[in-house]
């Protein structure tokens, strides 16, 4: 059966910051229940049935919400997802309880609201086959995890975001790898073994070669965020590590950049090669 049926498919949020109703970002669109004094994104899809039409929509506005929590760092709690059956055989407007309270955050500035739509158009582009796609899709991932976990379990929470900085960072290896042999080349060190230079490569020589290549200013406390790492290895995870809110704000934040930057440098790569 062909999909010649349309929905529109809308995710409502219990909180949100003031937007633009009607401000869309790619195919998605932002709008506001009046009734219930609720924000929701919305995106049109084509399927053979409801059920399928949810799927397909919910997975396509989780991705877009999940570039805001990148660049928010906040999670939004989603009340209720709306699928109305717009054209094809029998439109069906389908109702649900609608949450009526809802959290207010501060305004995004429009310069905001344009990255982010940058960084949802970046990563449409990544080639779906592509190892890079499938290290930026599992480091969102962990990102979003560690927001879930921020209020429930803060070492946890950590350690996903520091998951996601190392993800990434281990796809320059081998430039790192490269850079050291070259700068090594006619000194006494020149004739370094693979181990040796691996031995050369430590956690923080790597992160800090990372921030340098993808253009990330050094605002982050690196060393800080790799003695916090160090002590989950020492403990072997048996108990909770004593961190502060400080601590893993500065491994959020960068892991945010890293993984915001990692697109930009896939795109350049792309358009180089």
């Amino acid at each position: 059966m062909s999909e010649t049926n349309q929905y529109c498919v809308k995710m409502y949020l219990e909180g949100f910051h003031p937007v633009e109703v009607g401000q869309k970002i790619s195919d998605c669109e932002f709008g506001f229940e009046t009734r219930n004094k609720q924000y929701f994104l919305s995106t049109i899809v084509s399927a053979e049935n409801r059920d399928k039409a949810k799927r397909k929509g919910e997975l396509r506005l989780n991705q877009v919400m999940s570039v805001f929590v990148l660049h928010t760092g906040i999670m939004y709690p989603i009340s209720v997802i709306h699928v109305d059956q717009i054209s094809g055989k029998k439109p069906h407007i389908y109702t649900s309880h609608l949450t009526l309270g809802r959290m207010v955050y501060l305004q995004i500035p429009k310069e905001k609201i344009e990255e982010i739509e940058k960084s949802v158009e970046l990563i449409d582009r990544l080639p779906i086959k592509e190892r890079s796609t499938k290290i930026t899709d599992r480091a969102i991932n962990y990102f979003l995890r560690g927001c879930y976990l921020e209020t429930r379990w803060l070492s946890e929470s950590f350690l996903n975001f520091y998951k996601a900085i190392e993800l990434i960072s281990n796809e320059f290896r081998k430039s790192f790898d490269k850079e050291i042999n070259n700068q090594l080349k006619g000194t006494l060190l020149s004739n370094l073994t693979e181990e040796e230079i691996r031995n050369l490569r430590t956690p923080r020589r790597l992160i800090q070669f990372v921030c340098e290549q993808l253009g990330i200013s050094p605002s982050c406390n690196i060393s800080r965020i790799l003695e916090l790492r160090n002590r989950f290895s020492a403990h072997a995870r048996l108990k909770e590590i004593e961190l502060s809110e400080g601590d893993k704000n500065n491994c959020k934040s960068l892991a945010a950049k890293t993984i915001i930057y990692y697109t930009k440098h896939l795109k350049g790569k792309t358009e180089r090669d």
